[in-house]
């Protein structure tokens, strides 16, 4: 659970699930691309929203961390792949 303290940086208690918000043009590549980072992790990647056309797809993405440095660890993993064009 995150605990906000002023201006400063959230008091996270590890290990905690996170959740981050995926977007791309591809469903079924983001899966790959989240199926590559993830490894054997603990995760839950389901569908949440898509544009009015389809162009456009968001999935949650629920991921175990173990401390800050993993969940920025997967934070920018997840930004490196091509099929994900935004992380949240």
């Amino acid at each position: 659970m995150a605990r906000f303290s002023g201006t400063k940086k959230p008091d996270i208690e590890y290990p905690c699930t996170w959740l981050f918000k995926i977007f791309g043009r591809d469903r079924e590549a983001m899966q790959r691309a989240v199926a590559r980072m993830i490894s054997g992790r603990r995760h839950a990647l389901t569908p949440s929203r898509s544009s009015r056309n389809n162009r456009y797809h968001c999935m949650n993405l629920e991921l175990l961390v173990q401390s800050d440095e993993d969940r920025l660890g997967a934070y920018e993993a997840l930004n490196a792949q091509d099929d994900i064009l935004l992380v949240l």
